[in-house]
Formats: C-alpha cells, sequence, structure tokens
C-alpha cells in the first residue's frame, strides 16, 4: 500500500471514529474501556463502506458496524502479512511471526473434524516431531498447525499420525488405520482403505472364533476323558 493509499485509509478510519464520537460509543460521554480486538478487513471493504469483516473469537460482521468496533482512541493498522512466504527458525520455540501467519492460514485446528477456532492460546504442534539433534528449520510454517489441547495430546500419545501432502492439505491415520484428509473445505474420509480394515476385522473375528472352537474340542476331549474314567472306576 502506497503512501497515499495510507493517508486515505487513516481518514477513512478518522471517519468512522468520527460517527462513533457523533452517535456511537463516544455519545455517551464515557470513556471505552481499554481492551484488544483484532479484526481482519480488506482496504476494499474498509473504503466501500460495506461488506464483511472477521473479528477473531467472535465471528463475521457488516462492514457498517465498524463505527461500534473502532469508536475509541486506539486503532492500530497492522500490515499485510504474506501467508505465501515462508518463515523457518531452528530452535523448537514458536516465535510470534510463525504463530500469527499459523493462526491467519488456518482459522481453525487441523485436527479431523476439529471445531476449535485458533486464537492466541491455541496449541501449536510440529507435523515431524522436533528433533533436537534434526536439521536446521524444523520449526516452520510449513511444519506447524493449530491442534487443541485435547486432540494434541491425542496426536502426541494416541498413536495418531499427520503428513503433508504436496498440494498442502494434512493426511491422518488413526490408530486402526482409518485416514482423513483436513484441508480448507474441512474433513474428508479417504476411500479404497475399507476392504483391507475390514479383512483385518474378519480375521480377528476368525481368530477368535478358532479360539473359541479349540477351546470347545479341549473341553469335549476333557469330558469325555472324565466319563471314561467314571466308567472304568
Amino acid at each position: 500500500m502506497d503512501a497515499a493509499a495510507l493517508r486515505e485509509l487513516a481518514g477513512r478510519i478518522a471517519a468512522i471514529k468520527q460517527a462513533a464520537y457523533a452517535t456511537g460509543i463516544g455519545a455517551t460521554g464515557r470513556k471505552a474501556a481499554r481492551s484488544t480486538l483484532t479484526l481482519h478487513i480488506t482496504d476494499e471493504t474498509l473504503f466501500a463502506g460495506g461488506g464483511i469483516a472477521r473479528v477473531e473469537q467472535f465471528g463475521p460482521v457488516y462492514a457498517g458496524q465498524l463505527s461500534e468496533l473502532l469508536g475509541h482512541d486506539h486503532v492500530t493498522v497492522q500490515p499485510v502479512i504474506d501467508l505465501n512466504h515462508k518463515v523457518a527458525v531452528d530452535a523448537y520455540e514458536i516465535p510470534r511471526r510463525i504463530r500469527e501467519r499459523v493462526k491467519l492460514a488456518y482459522p481453525f485446528e487441523q485436527f479431523p473434524y476439529g471445531t476449535r477456532e485458533t486464537t492466541s492460546s491455541t496449541d501449536l504442534d510440529h507435523i515431524e516431531p522436533y528433533r533436537p539433534n534434526g536439521p536446521p528449520g524444523q520449526t516452520s510454517t510449513d511444519n506447524i498447525v493449530p491442534l487443541g489441547r485435547r486432540n494434541h495430546r491425542v496426536k502426541t500419545h494416541g498413536g495418531w499420525t499427520v503428513t503433508r501432502l504436496d498440494d498442502g492439505a494434512l493426511e491422518w491415520t488413526t490408530p486402526h488405520g482409518f485416514k482423513f484428509r483436513v484441508d480448507h473445505r474441512g474433513t474428508h474420509r479417504i476411500t479404497g482403505h475399507e476392504d483391507e480394515i475390514d479383512n483385518e476385522i474378519d480375521n480377528e473375528i476368525d481368530n477368535e472364533d478358532d479360539s473359541e472352537d479349540d477351546n470347545e474340542d479341549d473341553n469335549e476331549d476333557d469330558n469325555e476323558d472324565d466319563n471314561e474314567d467314571g466308567i472304568n472306576e
């Protein structure tokens, strides 16, 4: 955004604040409580005064409601983050610049059928587990995804595995071999492996039946031997 666009943007925000003090929160004469609100909006929507914006931990709002949201003296405009720019560090700890990019790239956790919104307190997980003596750049925007605390523990301790596909989607595999694809459209069960799972289940059932048959045969033989012993006596 060039200098002229920035001036126009500042003027638009000033107009919104003035409207808020005329008819909104400032008209009451009370000082607005200090709080932090993160609003995602395009410059086109802001200039036009119509359209949809997104408020973190709240959801979509009409751009016409901005006077209610921005009607105070502390408005900070952050530059647009290019999510195509990959960022990586060598340390295990995840820096703020990676956290912010991951939060923007994945508004919701990336576990199959996950519903938790990604916030500043959401767990961030290394897809490929971090190795202290491993290669550099293991903590990167390509290797970090948001997970809810419970699902993070399931992935770490419950036998679930995940891999990054070439198109950026995630492929999750359960301890029983079921596979799910998670992408920007949601969760999709991957087909083509049900027969193998069914065969595995059938084999387990057959093994259980064989074991029961063997036990029954052994019991019958034991009973016959006992009966014969009783007759001989």
